[in-house]
């Protein structure tokens, strides 16, 4: 049994999951007892420059942006090894874990996600950031369906992931990376959350991507060069404004995608209407 990492004031107690260069585990901080999450850089990565700086980056934003629906990052260190974060402890379950369960998410429910995870980057991109990594597995579903963005390993400020996509690195995940990331140049910006967010809600309502299945490279160009599937492609009965928000979501150019704020109050209006559809008035 490999033994659990040493962290200066805390207890780690069972390994929650992680990444290609971290992993997360339960802890608790042994002056109080407070329950909390540990993201640990995994030792063969404890001296490697990227990995450093990406766990710096993401200990910039999350200290600096604070939001009901964005997970909390309580305390850092990150400048000399071991270098780790310290994270709220969040029970529930995933929206990749419930979608897998239960295929595709009924509209009223998936709405409600989609505009608390808009509200959640409303307040990233206010302060400049770009989440990057906007997918189900990084949203956790808690408590009565309350939703919270998890994951800013790649949280960046525009142009900053230059350096990195120089040395051929690529900072997202093919299926809901956006289309001007998807090139020999990546230009990426605020909007290029929006793509990923539409990517997700198209994923959440027909249990299926916009785009066909295919190889990283085969899915990038398509993200590139094709445009998506309809949403009543797979829903006939979807509602027009839901279809064209979407739509305007997976746009190819960014700039005829909504910001983050417009969204918002575009998802409450499909909320609204949706929920108008699914309980009518009595009499």
């Amino acid at each position: 049994m490999t033994a659990l990492p040493t962290i200066p004031g805390y207890e780690l107690l069972t390994c929650l999951g992680g990444g290609v260069t971290t992993t997360v585990y339960s802890a608790r901080e042994q002056d109080t007892d407070f329950p909390c999450a540990v993201k640990v850089l995994r030792p063969d990565w404890q001296e490697h420059p990227v990995a450093v700086k990406l766990l710096q980056r993401e200990a910039r934003c999350g200290l600096a942006v604070r939001h009901p629906h964005l997970v909390r990052i309580l305390d850092a260190h990150v400048l000399t090894p071991p270098h780790y974060l310290v994270m709220e402890h969040l029970a529930g379950e995933s929206l990749r874990r419930r979608m897998r369960r239960d295929y595709a998410v009924d509209q009223a429910s998936a709405l409600w996600v989609a505009r608390q995870i808009a509200e959640a980057l409303a307040a990233l991109h206010r302060k400049g950031f770009i989440h990057a990594d906007v997918k189900p597995d990084n949203i956790r579903l808690v408590n009565v369906g309350t939703a919270i963005l998890l994951d800013l390993g790649y949280a960046h400020r525009p142009g900053e992931n230059s350096a990195f996509h120089d040395q051929g690195y690529l900072l997202g995940t093919v299926n809901y990376l956006a289309p001007e990331l998807c090139g020999g140049e990546p230009e990426d910006d605020l909007r290029s959350d929006i793509f990923s967010l539409g990517a997700t809600l198209f994923e959440m309502l027909t249990g299926q991507l916009p785009y066909p299945a295919g190889t990283p490279l085969e899915t990038m160009r398509r993200h590139r060069s094709d445009d998506p599937m309809l949403l009543t492609d797979c829903l006939p009965n979807a509602p027009a404004s839901l279809t064209e928000l979407i739509d305007r979501m997976l746009s190819r150019d960014s700039a005829d995608r909504p910001s983050a704020d417009r969204l918002v109050q575009d998802l409450i209006t499909c909320e609204i209407a949706s929920l108008a559809r699914s309980k009518p008035l009595a009499a």
